[in-house]
């Protein structure tokens, strides 16, 4: 089958020009990062452990290459949880990965172009049911190890707990803020790798592995899990012989995102701590501050030399002619043309790019991210409109939040305070008229209240609320400077900036936000925060952040 030929070698074919060197990546590794001295060792898991991690796995997964759902398992888990407890710590004590959880199924979904062409073609791995329990235990056993001694970078924030792609634009977007704080621009460079994920070497990750403290049985267990993989094509019911994967983390699992983030741990540290890099799975973004007469790009030429180097040797394959580079400036600073060199050829600037499902523009005014948000939200008010006539208004409200309120609120905490976003408003309120079957001019205000749906400007405030109640610990309280015991003791700082722009995002209004909320909800955990500020918000219905701000008692 064409099909399964271009899957299987296409990983090779990508990598074919690299200068991969397990040696010298794990050279590189050592230089930059201490050795963990401590030893991993998997503990045995019981038939409630079993059943707890089954249950975390999504129902509407589809079947295997035997047929078996998840579904199907759910019937039965009870029953056949002691037996996997048996087979999985079978498994553990030997270091052995059972071969018939290594069979995948992968499923080819078209994506643009001639359907003669594979390359038009997306894979869909999907890999056996129980073979999901079995890696949820193994990854949950993993990942708690590295956690608790702190392996992970900090600019990682795919796959990892409490960290998101939001997280991540966070992260971004502070550093070109500091440096616009400081009279500076920022220079962004977006990496795009080919088929990151397939062009894993395998013993490159193994000896990453073993420093990390992944070692004995352990590694034995992971080793095994790599190897002897099989895949085959099903198309129409109709399946191709099968074949052998050579390299990469299996697609479609789920401790294969997690590996993928030890393979590639140690590439912030080659940059140096003088720029900024954003990890999230395969999107590696390298921020850089730079004065604003340079004319030289030699320390920015420099740094991409050593990134373009660690890619070569752990087989992972920049694409030059998808990398972008865009210079982050102020509304009043002149775009001025850069000496940025990749592989030989100087990139040009762009004036927006893709990060991370978000449009960044040079100026961060976010105009293209809401032009392309209410394109996408006037399809999904239609939709809705759509729906609600063919049924009841459950199911439109079902329909709201999976295809409307769930696009809306994506990465809200960087552009929901931008002027533009009044449109998205408005297309907001369109879908919930069709919801209830409300005239055009009929007002909403009391609507909302009623309704248990978080209007656009709520739906800000609270990602902003939440933000700073999960991150507190990374803010200054008055009372830390202060040890006079006043009644503003608990309330954050809000810290001076230079530029209105820098205190009117999300930077400045996520703090003065949560200084509007009493010391004992601050004191709440986060679940019970999290459900008190929903509730407040929904009675209250801002149709912007003003009301908000003047509402002198926003929470009763």
């Amino acid at each position: 089958m064409v099909f399964e030929k271009y899957f299987t070698d296409i990983p090779i074919l990508t990598t074919k020009s690299l200068n991969s060197s397990p040696a010298v990546a794990e050279s590189l590794l050592k230089h930059n990062v201490n050795v963990c001295t401590k030893n991993f060792t998997f503990h045995k898991v019981t038939s409630k452990d079993i059943v707890k991690y089954f249950k975390t796995i999504d129902v509407k997964k589809t079947a295997d290459l035997w047929g078996i759902s998840v579904k199907v398992i759910a019937s039965i888990i009870d029953t056949i949880a002691p037996h996997l407890a048996i087979i999985f710590n079978t498994s553990i004590e030997s270091g052995v990965f059972p071969d018939l959880m290594k069979h995948s199924k992968v499923i080819p979904l078209f994506k643009s172009g001639s359907t003669l062409d594979p390359a038009n073609f997306r894979p869909i791995s999907v890999l056996p049911t129980l073979s999901k329990i079995f890696e949820k235990i193994v990854l949950d056993q993993m990942l708690n190890f590295f956690n608790i001694n702190n392996l992970l970078h900090k600019n990682q924030f795919g796959f990892t707990r409490g960290r998101s792609t939001t997280d991540a634009g966070v992260e971004l977007i502070k550093y070109i803020f500091n440096a616009w704080e400081n009279s500076q621009d920022a220079l962004g460079i977006f990496c795009d790798l080919s088929k990151a994920f397939d062009c894993v070497h395998h013993e490159t990750l193994i000896r990453k592995l073993q420093h990390y403290g992944v070692r004995s049985d352990a590694l034995k267990l992971i080793i095994s899990y790599l190897s002897k993989r099989t895949q085959k094509v099903v198309i129409n019911n109709m399946s191709s012989s099968g074949s052998m994967v050579q390299m990469g983390v299996p697609q479609g699992s789920i401790l294969g995102p997690f590996l993928f983030l030890v393979y590639i741990n140690d590439l912030p540290y080659i940059v140096g701590d003088s720029h900024d890099i954003v990890l999230f799975a395969d999107d590696t973004s390298l921020i850089f501050k730079l004065s604003r007469q340079l004319l030289k790009y030699d320390e920015v030429n420099n740094a991409i030399s050593k990134l373009v180097n660690w890619f070569d040797v752990n087989n992972l394959h920049l694409n030059g002619t998808k990398t972008k580079c865009m210079k982050f400036v102020t509304p009043n600073v002149k775009q001025l043309n850069t000496n940025v060199i990749l592989n030989g050829e100087k990139l040009s600037l762009v004036d927006t790019t893709i990060f991370l499902g978000i449009t960044l523009d040079a100026k961060l005014q976010w105009s293209p991210h809401i032009s392309k948000l209410a394109s996408r939200l006037s399809s999904a008010a239609y939709a809705v409109k759509k729906i609600r006539s063919l049924t009841s208004v459950e199911t439109a409200r079902l329909v709201y939040f999976s295809y409307f309120h769930s696009i809306m609120s994506y990465g809200i905490l960087l552009w929901g305070h931008a002027a533009d976003t009044e449109i998205i408003f408005v297309l907001q309120k369109r879908a919930i008229r069709a919801i209830y079957d409300l005239k055009p001019k009929e007002s909403l205000r009391q609507k909302f209240k009623e309704i248990n749906i978080l209007t656009l400007a709520s739906q800000y405030i609270y990602e902003n609320l939440m933000y700073v109640h999960k991150n507190k610990s990374s803010f200054i309280k008055i009372s830390d400077i202060h040890s006079v015991n006043t009644r503003n003791r608990h309330k954050l700082v809000v810290p001076v900036t230079r530029l209105h722009r820098v205190s009117n995002s999300f930077l400045g209004r996520c703090i003065r936000f949560y200084n509007k909320i009493p010391e004992n909800i601050q004191s709440l955990a986060c679940s019970k925060f999290k459900n008190f500020i929903k509730l407040s918000l929904y009675k209250k219905g801002y149709y912007n952040i003003k009301e908000f701000m003047d509402d002198n008692n926003p929470w009763k």
